[in-house]
């Protein structure tokens, strides 16, 4: 359990990224290894410790169907994050690791479970020991480390696949969008490198587009594949779409909201051009979303019965929250029946214990039968169709909408209740408790009714929600979503998100009263210490350093931009050290 063997070291799996001494030391100090560990979590500082402590890194293997009686192999466990969810979901794991450091931590982090990890290949570790093969072999973020023969590879991965299994593969794609639109190589720190095919010295490191990936599965004998397709990328996936997503009625929509900024814009060693989530639309319409996503997830195998045993292909996309505490997160599925879409909300960790004694916010129960997905724009997508053509009078309208729904909601303050952050001391009368997110994003149309529908209510602030801080939020909101996608609007490029959040808050109808953004922050902050865990003021600082950036400048120091555009220095011999200094560690 947890125990871990050495075999040869495969230097082609040799990557560290300088936080390992640190992390070795996190991981035996913490009393709660668990997948999304808030206890791990609260030591992420930099990157490296994100990719390797952030409570997301799971949701890209919500897709499988993973069970007691499995057997799973883990190749290129890294520090175990995955390895550690397949155990805690029954299965028995061998964890295949090449470096000695990496894997030491992976054995810390599945103390305890039954997973075994190994020093070594994949094929010098496993062949003898396990000549029956596994149920399914995963390959993370790994292929792309394969060298000049991904050909030899994956015959090699597949030939550990037993009869009835699948291997699991998740890559960057060649072609994704990120990188057509500037964002550095993930490996390389360049832009452009992988779309003109990796010429010159790159160490061997490449990544393939959708065709590309298709027939060397195909060649390893894998030609039943379903693919899927995880957003932003499959490190931090807070999306993961099916082929079928991009084949509903409304898909350009459908396919918007569910992804939303299809990309991180500090990827990018330079400002970015076009609005990336404009772009994303103009893909999908054309029928090229699979095709260009930044990243892939796609499971193989013999034929489709091993397809199905391996993963779940009846739902259409997957939608997580971003980084709570683990007792919070929560995921949608939305799959389609009776001849229509269907949404299902379910806690991604039902047996954790929501967090006990009286408190000001709490995580609404979720429906137990799945609700109807309302098609068509939503509001956010309205106002950022209005932002895109300049047309201020429409966007107007649409926020006139949006406070129109607000007001028909306002209604006295509940007796016995108290103040809290979103409700302060003073508040002439309240929204319902489950308004504390009323953003656009969160406002669907209702058809021909011409109404609004709160499409996302689960959050309930006791005693109500203040109407001048709704709004507020949710114009910080839409003023978010413009800079994180890039999207042209009436206003300077270089305007940041506090500026753009005023600009939205003067067309309202309402008045939104003094210091509107210093109001939100000192109640956003305390909400985030709630739900992400961590102290009001850091969260504060956070959120002040936010709303500086702009869409021509994203808030990036100098040395920072340096750092990431010499992460290419771990490629080179002894590179390691050169890219650890470079990082200030």
């Amino acid at each position: 359990m947890g125990s871990i063997t050495s075999g040869d070291t495969d230097d082609g799996m040799l990557w560290r990224d300088g936080s390992e001494e640190r992390l070795v030391s996190v991981m035996r100090s913490a009393d709660d290894r668990s997948t999304a560990s808030d206890e791990l979590a609260s030591h992420i500082t930099d990157w490296p410790s994100r990719y390797h402590l952030d409570r997301r890194r799971t949701n890209l293997l919500r897709p499988l169907l993973v069970g007691p009686g499995m057997s799973v192999l883990d190749v290129g466990a890294g520090t175990g994050v995955n390895s550690r969810y397949l155990a805690e979901a029954g299965a028995s794991v061998v964890a295949v690791e090449g470096d000695a450091l990496r894997a030491e931590m992976a054995g810390v982090r599945c103390e305890g479970l039954d997973v075994e990890v190994r020093i070594g290949s994949a094929n010098s570790v496993c062949r003898d020991t396990h000549p029956e093969g596994f149920n399914l072999v995963l390959c993370v973020g790994v292929l792309e480390y394969s060298g000049s023969n991904p050909d030899a590879f994956l015959s090699e991965l597949a030939s550990l696949v037993r009869p009835g299994g699948a291997l699991v593969v998740a890559i960057e794609n060649q072609m994704g969008l990120a990188y057509w639109l500037g964002a550095d190589e993930d490996h390389l720190g360049r832009p452009f490198v992988g779309l003109a095919g990796y010429p010159g010295a790159t160490g061997g490191i490449r990544t393939h587009s959708r065709a590309a990936l298709a027939k060397l599965l195909s060649s390893a004998g894998l030609s039943a594949q379903r693919w899927f397709y995880p957003f932003p990328d499959y490190k931090l996936p807070v999306a993961i779409l099916a082929d079928d997503a991009y084949r509903v009625p409304d898909a350009v929509d459908f396919v918007d909201q569910i992804v939303g900024p299809p990309m991180s814009r500090d990827r990018a060693g330079a400002p970015l051009g076009p609005d990336s989530r404009a772009t994303h639309r103009e893909l999908v319409a054309a029928g090229l979303g699979p095709d260009m996503a930044n990243s892939f997830l796609v499971v193989a195998g013999a034929d489709h019965f091993a397809l199905d045993a391996a993963c779940d292909g009846g739902v259409l996309a997957w939608h997580f929250t971003g980084d709570r505490r683990r007792c919070f997160m929560q995921e949608r599925r939305v799959t389609f029946s009776d001849g229509h879409c269907v949404i299902d909300r379910r806690r991604s960790f039902p047996l954790e214990p929501l967090p006990a004694g009286p408190s000001w916010l709490t995580l609404r129960e979720a429906s137990t039968s799945p609700v109807d997905y309302l098609g068509g724009p939503n509001l956010e997508q309205a106002a950022l169709a209005c932002l895109r053509a300049h047309d201020l009078a429409g966007l107007g309208d649409v926020l006139a909408r949006f406070d129109a729904y607000l007001s028909g909601l306002t209604g006295p303050i509940p007796p016995g209740t108290y103040p809290h952050p979103y409700r302060p001391e003073g508040s002439p009368d309240v929204l319902p408790g489950d308004c504390v997110d009323l953003g656009l994003d969160n406002l669907a149309p209702l058809g021909d009714e011409g109404g609004l529908a709160l499409i996302d209510d689960e959050w309930w602030a006791e005693g109500g929600v203040d109407p001048e801080l709704a709004a507020i939020r949710a114009m910080w909101k839409l003023a978010w979503v413009v800079v994180a996608s890039g999207t042209d609007h009436p206003w300077s490029q270089a305007a940041t998100i506090r500026e753009v959040a005023t600009s939205l808050m003067e067309l309202l109808p309402r008045p939104v009263g003094a210091h509107p953004l210093g109001r939100l922050y000192a109640a956003e902050a305390e909400l985030l210490s709630v739900v992400v865990g961590g102290s009001p003021a850091a969260h504060l600082e956070n959120l002040r350093a936010a709303g500086r950036r702009s869409v021509t400048g994203q808030n990036r120091s100098g040395w920072g931009g340096l750092r990431r555009r010499l992460s290419w220095l771990k490629g080179l011999p002894g590179g390691t050290w050169l890219a650890r200094v470079t990082r200030g560690h």
